[in-house]
């Protein structure tokens, strides 16, 4: 298992912590730090607090802190690639940011 692409996410997981964003790990990443299994992660799913309405609206205004998070990813030379998606690139690493809904985000947490 190649611990690249979750050395990444801490990376990652910093610059929004020091911005008062906490994100939450999911996907097969995530995956294969709880089981040791490698589940063959293709790119790094990273839920951070969003908009209950989720779909309902903007994708620019779904997820909480939305500029401050394209400002820290470039800052990492990531790039915006899709907009609708929250995907961010480099170097061949897709990055997908979810929005997740502040009552499951407290849940998740307590």
């Amino acid at each position: 298992m190649n611990h690249h692409k979750f050395d990444e996410f801490i990376k990652i997981a910093k610059k929004l912590n020091n911005h008062h964003i906490i994100p939450l790990l999911m996907g097969s990443v995530g995956l294969e730090i709880v089981t040791g299994t490698s589940w063959d992660a293709q790119d790094l799913d990273i839920h951070v607090p969003g908009d209950k309405r989720g779909w309902e609206v903007p994708p620019e205004r779904s997820i909480d802190n939305w500029k401050d998070i394209v400002n820290i990813m470039n800052a990492m030379d990531y790039r915006l690639i899709d907009l609708h998606e929250h995907e961010f690139m480099k170097n061949g690493l897709s990055v997908n940011l979810e929005s997740l809904i502040r009552s499951q985000f407290s849940l998740a947490y307590n």
